[in-house]
């Protein structure tokens, strides 16, 4: 999943669209696409933390997410009846089959259903993706924040450290000041 969240900070803090697609490795396109939807959206720049990775997208893209008419199952309860009856996966999808048919609602089908439960039990591991850009520039914040809580920013440590950094962002043409305050 693309990370919205980083592309519309990046944007806030003046990148261009090329910085943004080398920074969140994604295409320029993607990037256009973002901006403009969220502009149209009248978002803030940067996006509140109190919105969720899931709700951002949701906001974003409302025609992409899960349909109303549908039934969403109760992954609890069928857990329990696994564990407990033993249940296949094709058993619990029957069971949720009727439990659709008796509220009257259209249940996902199999192939979905199974794609839903697998997206329910792995629930910790599915969030944005970090990119090795995006991964790189939460190091050097890290260790910039450490660095200058120990030594200074005059120390030569520091002036070393801020050499590499700036070495790393020419490489992949990115302005530094645009990506860190110090």
């Amino acid at each position: 999943m693309t990370n919205y969240r980083a592309i519309l900070l990046y944007y806030s803090k003046g990148n261009t669209n090329t910085q943004i697609a080398t920074i969140c490795e994604c295409s320029r396109t993607t990037v256009i696409k973002v901006i403009k939807r969220a502009k149209e959206l009248n978002l803030q720049f940067p996006v509140s933390d109190s919105i969720s990775d899931q709700q951002l997208f949701l906001m974003l893209y409302p025609k992409r997410g899960r349909r109303q008419e549908y039934y969403c199952p109760d992954y609890y309860l069928l857990d329990k009846d696994r564990k407990k009856r033993s249940f296949s996966k094709f058993r619990a999808w029957l069971k949720y089959c009727r439990v659709c048919a008796r509220e009257g609602r259209k249940a996902y089908k199999k192939t979905q259903f199974y794609k839903l439960y697998y997206l329910h039990s792995h629930k910790p591991f599915i969030r944005a993706t970090s990119s090795k850009n995006l991964m790189q520039i939460r190091l050097y914040e890290a260790l910039a924040e450490r660095i200058l809580k120990k030594y200074g920013p005059d120390h030569f440590a520091f002036l070393e450290f801020d050499q590499e950094r700036a070495a790393w962002c020419s490489k992949l043409r990115l302005d530094k000041h645009k990506l860190w305050a110090v």
